[in-house]
């Protein structure tokens, strides 16, 4: 018995590898032909930027690492970006982790293939021109495999939250978070009670406004932050994106990246 046991694991440890090595090679046909697709997507939706001066942010987010722009697109835009978004609820992956997370997110891949305004206000050349503008470098998108690189980020029970933590960096260049608040309302048609806070390095706790519109860009590798509990009948819905000055990743990190992604979707994050 025993002399079968080694060659039946190295068999079955062969096999495991073929299949994920497969799987691996099917996503990424998959992730190339989204990316081929886009192109006349984000043509075909291009983003009113109702502010302007990205440059009279440029300092803020130099000694603070965070800033908030206020009124950032066209109603018009935003109202769109909400619709997307709030029919998209539906593809909605909720995930619990005791003492850290609740609540929910639309993928990447999910607003690839159903979000196109959302889609598009990611790629958008001018939205990058400002947050480059913001931070000083020139930002890219980062990677198609990476579920986080564009998400909805969705609250809507009562007690979703995420604990305090920063958005560790897996690439090479600095790594920024960018969040559009699309809707924080609660059911009385004021504001929910979710509030993303940061901590400073003294303890002090500073809340940062996420209103409808809001534009908040940060380092979030440096930014120690959270959003607290939403209420009964709360909804709040952020497009979470994240851009990068070098988004090359080796395979460690890329690894370890996936791991960190099943907070958000499951274990699937860990092969898709």
């Amino acid at each position: 018995m025993w002399r079968w046991l080694v060659p039946g694991v190295v068999i079955l440890v062969i096999l495991a590898v073929a299949g994920v090595v497969r799987h691996r090679r099917r996503r990424n046909r998959l992730y190339a032909q989204l990316a081929d697709a886009r192109q006349p997507i984000v043509a075909a939706h291009p983003i009113a930027i109702a502010a302007s001066n990205p440059q009279q942010w440029t300092d803020q987010f130099e000694r603070e690492r965070l800033v908030r722009v206020p009124n950032f697109v066209t109603g018009e835009c935003l109202a769109a970006l909400k619709r997307e978004a709030v029919a998209n609820l539906s593809r909605v992956e909720r995930t619990f982790i005791p003492t850290h997370k609740k609540g929910g997110a639309v993928s990447y891949e999910s607003i690839s293939r159903h979000a196109p305004h959302c889609l598009s206000f990611y790629h958008s050349p001018e939205v990058q021109q400002w947050i480059s503008a913001i931070t000083g470098v020139q930002v890219y998108p980062t990677r198609d495999q990476d579920q986080s690189s564009l998400s909805l980020l969705c609250y809507t029970e009562a007690g979703d939250h995420i604990n305090w933590h920063f958005d560790h960096n897996f690439y090479r260049g600095r790594h920024f978070t960018v969040l559009l608040s699309l809707a924080n309302e609660a059911p009385d048609g004021g504001v929910s009670q979710s509030r993303l806070e940061r901590k400073l390095a003294d303890g002090t706790v500073c809340t940062c406004d996420t209103s409808p519109n809001s534009l908040v860009v940060f380092e979030g590798n440096k930014v120690l932050h959270r959003a607290t509990p939403t209420g009964p009948g709360d909804l709040r819905i952020m497009l979470s994106m994240t851009y990068c000055s070098d988004p090359r990743i080796n395979w460690f990190k890329e690894f370890i990246r996936r791991i960190k992604d099943t907070a958000f979707f499951g274990l699937r994050a860990l092969w898709d």
